[in-house]
Order: C-alpha cells, then structure tokens, then sequence
C-alpha cells in the first residue's frame, strides 16, 4: 500500500507535482508551497502557449527535465466519489514515479481522503505469479504527499481511508487468486490468519458441517477432492452487547465447474471468482477490525468446490436442510443459492442477527438486466434498502432494487418436496434466486441480498477498477455499515 504523508511542501521537492486547482479559482500563485517563483512563472507560460484551460477533467503535463508538473482542473466542491476519480486519474499519470506530490486547494483537505483512497484503489495490481516482468513494468508509485493549501487534513478520515483500501485490496487478492491455488481449506486457513486483529474466526471442517447445519453447502462441495468448510468470523467492537448488529453472508464458491450439470468450456472461464462474495464478507469484518470500530458483526462464509464426480450431488436429490425444510435439486448449477442458504439460515437463527446481508456471484441473469454497472438489490425491508441503495450512491458501488413477489415464489413449487431451488423456466431468474434465499431468512431478520454477478471483475480496467477483480462490494457495505454504528465518521 502507498505511503501518505501530509507536509508543507519542502520535504516534497523530487515528488511529481500533481496540482489540483478548481476552474472559478485557478490562480497558479496559489501553489507557492511546492513551486517557486521561476517554476510558476515557467507554468504560467506553459498554461498560456498552450491554451491551456482549468476545466474540471482537464489535465496537463509540463515537464522541463528538472521538475514534473501535472495540471489538473476540478470541480470547487466535489462529491466524494468525484475526489476518488480525480484520485485515480493522478495516479494513473505517476504510476511510474516512487514519489508524487499531491497539492490541495483550499476546501479540498476535506476530500484528501477521498483522493488517497481512489489513487490507492487505481494503482492496485496483482502481480503474485510474475516472473519474467522487468521492474520498470510494475506500478513504481511508493509515497504520496499530501499539500494542502490552507487548514489540515483530517487524521482519522485518512486512518478509515488506509483500512477501507486495505479491505478492498485483500478481496481483491483473494478474488485473483487461481482456483488451484485457493481451495476451499486454503482461503479458510486465509480468513483465520484475521484472529491477530482480535476477530474470532471458527472453521466448520467438512466432517462437522452437517451436524452444524451446513447440509446443503456440504452436498454442493461433497464431489470435489477439495471439501467444503465453513467459516464463521465474529468481530465485537461492542463487547458490553451481546447482540450482533449485522451479519453478512458471503458465497465462496472457490471454482464452479457446474457439478453434475457441467458447464460449457466458455462458461467455466473465471468461475475461480466464484468465490467473491465470501472474500467481500471476509474483508469486510477485517476493516472493521482495522478501525476497531464500536459495532458487533459476524460473517459467515460458505466455502466449496462445486465439481462432478460419482459423489457429487445430483438433479432430483432432495435434501433435508437444518430450517426443517426438504430442498428439491433442480440443476447443481445453482449451487451458490444452497450454500447461502444455510448461512443465512445459521446467521438469522443461530447467531440471531438484527439485520443480515448475503452477498454473491449468484446469477447470469443479473447481468442481463443490470449489466456490469450496477449490483441486483434485494431485500425484505424498505428502509434497509433505502440506506444501501445511498450507500451504494456515496461508495461509488451503484445498486439497483430488483422486486421479491409471491408470482416468482410460486414457481419454486415442487411436487415431491417443500421446494425446489430452481425455476424450470428461464424468466425472472434472479428474482426467483432471491425468494429461494429468503424462504431460509429465520427470526424475523431484516435481509438484503447483493446479486454482483458482473461487477466482481472487469476484463477492460475503469477508474479506481484495474483489470481483474474488483473487490465490489466492499465499498457499499462499508458505507452501509457505518450508518450502523455510533461513530459515523
């Protein structure tokens, strides 16, 4: 991660110089704490030869051999997502300079967090299994100054910005990761690494997972030589309560083969990401951890390899869950629906979660209707979607709110058990994931479900979202969960 240091300018002097000054104030005099009086006069000619404009979103390079600038135009008073894309940009422009220096005018110490957290997000690359790359080809960017023209910059804002990047990139890392690489025990063996920051993590081995009421995740994962476990994750930032505030439950599906019902040699590409879901709850509980933040929350996390063998699972098995309800297996292509449905059925009755949030890769049918701009929102109660869809608003990470009806319910009707997990017609398929889903929320649980089938990776890189895994849905939930606890900062 980068290392951010706010100065007053001297000790800055090698860094690129990366000038943010808004388009009704864009008066280079204002930047005399990291230029001098010759090199504002050099910008100022420069800016004038080339007609240059302080718009926001325009940019302009001068570089005299001797000293880097980078002119950047912006709006006076941003959003904070527009801070983070302003962010992002600088960074892609240094990322092959150790140092960069970031000047801030007057009123946008305010949004320095939002601009260290979009170049941290920007220059985010996973290069674990690299070679024969020279040195000169990976991000160079190590340090960061931070310049403020007048004021100072809030310290805790920028100490929530470092655990929420850090977040975001461990989901992210994880997401990357091969599918032979991160099975099942391994990502588990991961998350348990988390009990140095105080959270209590306890894995469900495959052998313990029945009597636990894992019954559905241990027949989706039974076929794989790597076997499903579970893993629950506990963080008390309130120990005088003994009550959890939230539990989030993540898919983790470290690769879908299809089981049984196995997928074309197109539809395997990328099903190692399967498992984002999981990795999203996981980092999640770590950067409340980082912040220790005075809220109790859980995760659950179900873990498997969906693949076919003569063990595997089957189309037309039924299966006695732990909610005492018998599931009909339709198509083993739907194993992300079961295996979250016995942790929502364990975080709403066994740990007996206020409000409880599932989040996964779950279908194909999400991107059709929400492409890979927005994430499928779900839920069984209108101010928990309401503060999430605002969540997603100020994250950056856009949710949409898709509709839960009885019609779509009807079509889970089975004729040999209480339900099947699967519609046999192809309409509405997210829908009716999701009213499968809440047939297993207990306790009278407040519950959202995020379908980011689509988001979870990018295979052509935007803003704040290089190639590969983007580690969505970290950001909204963050956002979400803040409104939870006492300190809203």
């Amino acid at each position: 991660m980068l290392e951010f240091k706010e100065t007053a300018g001297k000790e800055a002097d090698k860094a690129v110089k990366v000038v943010l000054l808004p388009e009704n104030g864009a008066d280079l005099e204002r930047i005399g704490k990291i230029a001098s009086a010759a090199e504002i006069k050099m910008l100022k000619a420069a800016v004038k030869n080339r007609g240059f404009k302080f718009e926001n979103g325009k940019k302009l390079v001068i570089d005299d051999g001797r000293q880097k600038f980078i002119l950047f135009g912006v709006k006076n008073k941003p959003t904070a997502q527009e801070a983070r894309l302003v962010g992002a940009a600088a960074a892609g422009m240094v990322k092959k300079d150790k140092e960069a220096a970031l000047f801030l005018p007057a009123g946008w110490e305010k949004n320095a967090a939002d601009a260290a957290l979009g170049m941290e997000l920007e220059l985010y690359s996973f290069d674990k299994y690299f070679t024969r790359k020279k040195d000169d080809e990976f991000n160079q960017t190590e340090k960061v100054y931070l310049i403020p023209e007048k004021g100072g910059i809030d310290a805790k804002a920028m100490e929530n910005m470092r655990a929420l990047a850090n977040g975001v990139r461990y989901a992210r890392d994880l997401s990357n990761e091969p599918g032979n690489m991160l099975t099942p025990e391994v990502m588990a063996a991961d998350v348990k690494r988390l009990e140095y920051l105080g959270i209590e993590v306890e894995v469900v081995p495959v052998e313990k997972l029945e009597e636990k009421g894992f019954k559905l995740l241990y027949a989706v994962g039974k076929g794989s030589e790597n076997k499903p476990c579970a893993v629950i994750m506990k963080w008390r930032g309130n120990p005088a309560r003994k009550d959890w505030d939230i539990a989030l439950v993540g898919k983790g599906i470290t690769f879908d083969a299809g089981g049984i019902n196995l997928k074309t040699a197109s539809g395997l590409i990328d099903m190692k990401r399967d498992m984002t879901g999981a990795a999203v709850a996981a980092a999640s509980l770590k950067i409340l951890a980082l912040e220790k933040r005075r809220i109790n929350a859980a995760a659950v996390l179900v873990l498997a390899e969906n693949m076919p063998d003569g063990g595997s699972y089957k189309p037309d098995d039924v299966i006695a869950t732990a909610s005492g309800q018998t599931v009909e297996i339709v198509n083993t292509d739907a194993e992300g629906r079961l295996a979250l449905a016995d942790g929502l059925w364990y975080a709403s009755t066994k740990l007996k979660a206020k409000k409880v949030i599932d989040i996964a890769t779950l279908t194909g049918a999400i991107m059709i209707a929400l492409g890979s701009e927005f994430a499928g929102l779900f839920s069984n109660d209108d101010k928990m979607a309401e503060a999430l869809l605002k969540a997603g608003q100020e994250s950056g990470e856009k949710l949409w709110r898709m509709p839960l009806c009885e019609e779509f319910g009807k079509m889970l009707k089975s004729d040999i058990a209480d339900i099947k997990h699967h519609s046999s017609g192809r309409g509405a398929g997210s829908a009716v994931a999701a009213m499968f889903l809440q047939s297993f929320v207990g306790g009278n649980a407040k519950w959202a479900h995020l379908d980011i089938a689509g988001c979870d990776t990018r295979s052509t890189p935007k803003p704040t979202e290089p190639k590969g895994g983007t580690g969505f849905g970290v950001r909204v939930l963050y956002e979400y969960i803040k409104g939870l606890s006492p300190e809203k900062k």
